[in-house]
């Protein structure tokens, strides 16, 4: 507890210092890739996972980030099958997740999705997820080989206003004649992926085999609220993508 509550006077002292103009991005759980990504003078970045009170921790939230990691808990989309299929998991880490998107949700508060923060989005609205994607999906696309892989992934939504909050300068306003513009290579190491998805959210690109692969919710239901299932903050910081997500987000907290 007294660490907590250091950690979040701590960020408020350094509020206070620069005229309260610092904003404050809450990590679900940091690590380097991520801090390193979202790395800016005008933004404070918290680690939720260590502390031990997020309700206070929440009243400093004005971005919120679901980070990637270890397989979401089965039980919470209703299906105990999955046990079966399912690696590590930590289920401290899903009732964080669960509380962060709710505020995100209920508060308005610009959210980002990533890897396992893509699926928790879906399974926290309603949704539900493949246990493992080559046993119930098949294997036509590698999404992992002892560690991360590349993929091409295609644009699939017409709504270029939610296109563009995740992917840079895309145009398929013509027949998908100029495939290059909705195509995209990314990074990929996650076995589990969205299978139903909840209501409200919608589907942005996928994968050749069908699978999800960036998300946004219905701007009716919140106004910037996307996901993606690969790595931006591991694509490096000249690529499009990374720039492209990392600046809408910013341009969302400061809204």
């Amino acid at each position: 507890m007294k660490k907590s509550i250091y950690i979040i006077i701590s960020f408020l002292l350094v509020s206070c210092s620069s005229n309260g103009l610092k904003k404050t991005i809450i990590l679900s759980k940091a690590s380097p890739n991520y801090v390193n990504w979202l790395m800016d003078s005008n933004f404070n970045i918290v680690n939720a996972y260590d502390c031990n009170n997020l309700d206070s921790l929440l009243l400093l939230a004005d971005g919120i980030v679901l980070t990637g990691g270890e397989d979401i808990n089965p039980l919470m989309y209703g299906d105990s099958l999955n046990l079966l299929l399912c690696e590590a998991m930590d289920f401290r880490r899903d009732t964080i997740e669960k509380k962060l998107f709710d505020f995100a949700l209920s508060k308005q508060i610009p959210f980002v999705g990533i890897c396992r923060g893509m699926q928790m989005m879906n399974v926290a609205h309603g949704g539900t997820l493949y246990g493992d994607i080559p046993t119930e999906l098949g294997d036509s696309v590698v999404h992992r080989n002892n560690g991360e892989v590349m993929h091409d992934i295609l644009v699939t939504c017409k709504n270029l206003d939610y296109v563009n909050m995740i992917f840079p300068q895309v145009s398929i306003s013509l027949p998908q004649s100029i495939v290059r513009d909705t195509i995209f290579t990314v990074n990929s190491w996650h076995h589990q992926g969205l299978k139903d998805i909840a209501e409200g959210i919608n589907v942005i690109a996928e994968s050749s085999d069908g699978l999800p692969e960036a998300v946004i919710m219905d701007q009716n239901i919140h106004p910037f609220m996307i996901a993606v299932q690969f790595h931006p903050e591991r694509l490096g910081s000249d690529n499009g993508i990374n720039k492209n997500m990392r600046s809408r987000f910013f341009d969302a907290i400061f809204e």
